[in-house]
């Protein structure tokens, strides 16, 4: 008697273990699909100039991330030595960095489809594949979304293309650089590479 309670009462929590895991993945597939869409309604706005574009994007993909997280990943080992001032400038730096660089990016995928192939859970993270098909051809661009909650919401925290992360790739660019010429210089530096990228259009 005690071991068919036993077996009812694990496969009752295994089964609702399992439920919430296909309700999170099912809010992710939802929310990184809102996303992808937003931006082709948008890419495809035949009476929005190319400048106002870029800035509905930038506006989606900003809304969509976790700049803090992110920037604090990116600052790796250098941000336990870094001061509090330093800190806070590069969070500031790296959000606008990270969405005037590739926010635009998204601004040509002009597609007629955006489609999330596939969620799965990775290391405390969801990974959402995902698929633009262009208008002008049946190559899909791929894109994967790395996604969390945090605070409460879920929020994207890397893009991944062709198996590359960019997170992870400008974490190794970002501290090689801090490496070579100190905290202070490189921030100069990204502050001036920020501001020549807000003045593209």
């Amino acid at each position: 008697m005690k071991k068919l309670f036993a077996i009812l009462f694990l496969s009752f929590f295994t089964s609702s273990a399992f439920a919430q895991d296909a309700e999170k993945i099912g809010a992710v597939k939802k929310f990184v699909e809102e996303i992808g869409n937003k931006v082709i309604t948008v890419a495809s706005e035949k009476q929005t100039s190319d400048s106002k574009k870029r800035e509905k994007i930038i506006a989606v993909i900003d809304a969509s991330i976790d700049a803090e997280w992110i920037a604090r990943f990116v600052l790796g080992k250098n941000y336990k030595s870094s001061t509090e001032p330093q800190r806070e400038r590069f969070i500031k730096l790296y959000r606008d960095f990270m969405i005037n660089t590739y926010g635009p990016k998204f601004k040509n995928y002009n597609g007629r489809k955006f489609t999330v192939n596939e969620v799965v859970e990775q290391g405390g993270f969801y990974i959402a594949k995902s698929e633009f098909l262009p208008r002008d051809s049946n190559v899909a661009i791929s894109v994967d979304f790395r996604v969390k909650e945090r605070a409460g919401r879920l929020a994207i925290l890397d893009f991944i293309a062709e198996g590359i992360s960019l997170i992870e790739t400008q974490r190794s660019e970002f501290n090689s650089a801090i490496s070579q010429k100190g905290t202070d210089k490189f921030l100069d530096e990204l502050t001036e590479r920020v501001e020549n990228l807000k003045k593209q259009k």
